[in-house]
Order: C-alpha cells, then sequence, then structure tokens
C-alpha cells in the first residue's frame, strides 16, 4: 500500500469525488483512457445483467475492467470476481490492471499492495473491497458457493449454459449482485438469449450492447478493408462485426465444442506408465507446423503437449519431432502428403499418412466421435485450436463435400488432433447418425 501525504490524500479525495459520478472521467484519470462515445455508452450501459457483444479491437475486456474496477473503489468491502474458460484467460484482467497501476500513481493509490497471483490472482483495494479469478473449469468448481457483488464473464460466449445458469447467476442473487457480460458471439447459447433480453426489456434489468470493429475511431479505416477482403466471411461477420451467425455446416458446433475444452495446463512431462501419441501437421506455404502429443492411456484422453511455430526448417521439425518421440517413446503420426514423406522416413516409430479424400474425411470423422462420446479434454486457454475447430465446416464442392477450414482458415492444429486421435480408432465403430449427417454426401459415406 502507498503511504499518502496529506496534500496527497486530499487531491485523490477531490478526484475520486467526480470519478464517483463520471465513469468516463474515472477511465481517463485513473486508466489513461480516453474513450470514444461508443466506449462510454459501454461504460455506462448499466442494469443488473448486461451483455457486451463486441468485435475485435473494440476494447470490451478494458472498458468492463474500468467498470468492475470503478465498482470496487466507490464501494467498500465488495467482492467482485472475473472469469472465463480458462484462468490465463481470467489473468487477462489483472495483467491490464497491474501495468495500467505500474504507470499511473494515481490507479496504484488504489490498490492495498501488490497483486497476488497465487493460487489465484487477486487484488485488494483501499476500500477493503477485493477482485478475485477463477475459471470455469469442471463446470465451475471454483465458483460453487461463492458469494459476490458482481461478476465479469470474460469470453463469456466460451462458458457453458449450465455454468451460467447452475453457478454463476447464483452467485449474486443474495447481495443483489450484478452481472457483465463481455464476448465476441460463439453459436445461439444462453449469451444470445440474455442479449435478446436486453434488447427488449423495459425494466432496465438486463442491458445490452453491440459494437463491430468499425465502432473504435483509432484503427484506421483502410486496415479494416484490407483485414476484411483478407479474412473469410464468416469469420469477418462472427469476429470483427460480432454477428450471430447461425450456422449447420460446422463439422464441431458450439455446443460439442463447449463441452470439449477445460482448463488445464501441459503436463510436466511423461507419467510413468502412461502412452501417448504425437500428431504433426507440416507447414506448407504460409501455415504452421503444428506437433501434438496426446496422453491416451484411459479417456478422457488429454494433451500433455503442444507446439505450433511458423518459418522452420524441415531438418529442425525433424530434431524436435525425435526429441518429443524419445521423450514420450510414443507413436508418431505425421501427415506425409506432398512434402511429408522424406520427413516421415526421418522420424523414429512413424507411421507417414498420406491424405487421400476418404483417409482425410475418415480422420476427421474419428475425431468427431471421441469428442461426442466426451473421450477428449481439450486446454479451454489454447485458443488457436478453439478458434481451428469452430470454424471447420463442411464445405461444397459441386456434387461432394469436403471437411476442412473456412476458406482463408487455417486448419493446422485440427489435423494434427486427428491425426494423434488415429490410433484410438473409434471411427471403426459404426458411426452414429448424429456423425454420419455431418458428412453426407462426402466420400466416406
Amino acid at each position: 500500500m502507498i503511504l499518502l501525504t496529506h496534500e496527497q490524500r486530499q487531491r485523490l479525495e477531490r478526484v475520486m469525488d467526480r470519478a464517483r459520478r463520471d465513469r468516463a472521467y474515472f477511465a481517463k484519470v485513473f486508466f489513461g483512457l480516453d474513450l470514444s462515445p461508443k466506449q462510454v455508452q459501454a461504460l455506462e450501459l448499466g442494469g443488473r445483467v448486461q451483455v457486451k457483444v463486441a468485435g475485435r479491437r473494440f476494447g470490451k475486456s478494458t472498458i468492463t475492467l474500468v467498470d468492475v474496477v470503478h465498482q470496487l473503489v466507490t464501494h467498500r468491502r465488495h467482492v467482485w470476481y472475473v472469469t472465463a474458460p480458462s484462468i490465463d484467460q481470467a489473468k487477462i484482467y489483472f495483467t491490464e490492471l497491474e501495468q495500467r497501476a505500474g504507470q499511473n500513481p494515481l490507479l496504484a493509490r488504489l490498490l492495498k499492495g501488490p497483486i497476488k497471483w497465487s493460487p489465484f490472482p487477486e487484488a485488494t483495494f483501499i476500500t477493503g473491497s477485493q477482485l478475485l479469478g477463477r475459471s470455469t473449469a469442471r463446470d465451475g468448481v471454483y465458483l460453487r458457493g461463492k458469494g459476490a457483488n458482481g461478476v465479469a464473464i470474460t469470453e463469456a460466449a466460451f462458458v457453458k449454459d449450465k455454468v451460467y445458469q447452475d453457478v454463476i447467476r447464483a452467485m449474486v442473487l443474495d447481495r443483489k449482485g450484478s452481472l457483465r457480460l463481455e464476448t465476441t458471439p460463439n453459436g445461439m447459447n444462453y449469451v444470445y438469449t440474455l442479449y435478446q433480453q436486453g434488447l427488449e426489456d423495459p425494466t432496465g434489468y438486463y442491458r445490452s450492447f453491440h459494437a463491430t470493429i468499425y465502432d473504435n475511431p483509432r484503427i484506421d479505416a483502410d486496415d479494416i478493408e484490407r483485414t476484411r477482403r483478407e479474412v473469410p466471411e464468416l469469420v469477418w461477420r462472427t469476429e470483427f462485426l460480432a454477428e450471430f451467425v447461425e450456422d449447420n455446416t460446422a463439422v464441431f458446433p458450439w455446443s460439442l465444442l463447449v463441452e470439449l475444452f477445460d482448463d488445464y495446463a501441459p503436463a510436466s512431462g511423461p507419467k510413468n506408465g502412461h502412452r501417448y501419441t504425437i500428431g504433426v501437421d507440416l507447414a506448407k506455404y504460409q501455415d504452421y507446423t503444428v506437433i501434438l502429443v496426446l496422453d491416451v492411456t484411459k479417456p478422457p484422453y488429454r494433451l500433455a503437449e503442444w507446439h505450433r511455430y511458423q518459418g522452420r526448417l524441415y531438418a529442425d521439425v525433424i530434431a524436435h519431432v525425435n526429441e518429443l518421440q524419445a521423450k514420450y517413446n510414443a507413436r508418431v503420426l505425421l501427415d506425409a502428403t506432398g512434402v511429408g514423406e522424406p520427413v516421415a522416413e526421418q522420424i523414429r516409430n512413424c507411421e507417414a499418412f498420406v491424405f487421400s479424400e476418404r483417409a482425410r474425411a475418415e480422420l476427421v470423422s474419428n475425431l468427431v466421435v471421441l469428442a461426442q462420446q466426451k473421450k477428449l479434454r481439450l486446454p479451454a486457454s489454447w485458443t488457436a485450436l478453439r478458434d481451428e475447430l469452430r470454424y471447420f465446416r463442411n464445405v461444397r464442392h459441386g456434387q461432394r463435400v469436403k471437411p476442412e477450414a473456412t476458406g482463408g482458415y487455417h486448419d493446422d492444429t485440427v489435423m494434427a488432433l486427428a491425426l494423434a486421435c488415429w490410433p484410438l480408432k473409434a471411427g471403426r465403430e459404426p458411426l452414429p447418425e448424429s456423425v454420419r449427417s455431418l458428412f453426407r454426401g462426402a466420400s466416406l459415406v
């Protein structure tokens, strides 16, 4: 805690007197932010349950952080939680708070000591109020039974419906607390329902806010237009325009993905008695090389280690994969299509997998079955994998349907995961009708 002189205390009190009434002023003085009119609208949204749906680079997380800190420094002994699918995502709030406090003495004076990071992030303010970080992992076990004056949910659309309904919603009831949801869209889930309620609620209990990348005046219009031309339409509409897009071509629909991800870190190394496989998807042109180590000892199968990079020479990739193969004594499955075959020949215990249309469809269907059977658990903090699965679609080419990345997107992590899962051979069993329908018209069926 920073000790203040009498003059400093008086100045802080004068500033806080205005800041209590004016959140935009609070953002400027304590966070150094000159907010745009649209951002001020988001900050002053109000309501007990507010839903901010916004495109990338609008600043929804920062605005929510300012709102939450304002609540904590204008009320005594209040408790707020910030939660997300992974603790790493929740820590983003605390990292920004720490950085801005390091740059702004006024904000630093509102904190009672440094931010605590272990076992969970925690910030205490001079009002006695606290901001606590938790993940929604394991169906909300780290939040169950907690009471709060407010909860901020970042990446809210990637939190399970039942965690919001059964756990988070109950946290604020006995204190008549508030909920702050901020996110980009992800299917027609509970966030969509609450967003619609906020648009239609005359009481103001539910409030909704929408913004696109165009609503940030600090981003150059030419950069926005170039981005629009570069990314697939589906990605543009979802990630940048923040539209709720209903799309029945998804191989991994949001209802499946939300059950697939959980919060865990890579293993510290191989465990005695455990079995591992390694899936390798090699970079071609501008793609990424992805190497996944999967613990296949028993379901649910989890990633033990993962790597994704660009620009490496194949000799370096070979050395890296051989190092991992020796470390985990693992079977390696590698995409040997094109340049992959000579690479596979230099890797120990390696099965070269040459993609044909049918082989690719079988790989993907095997992965879908394992996901539907809840035999996989993927790390929620690895958003590259999450987003590649989100934008992996059944794309029609004439009379044929092919499971692949939405045009212009990558599928390197998806295919590396599918390769690592192939020895599990879920696909050798008769496929459920729900899975067969995903590939109707493809060569697999």
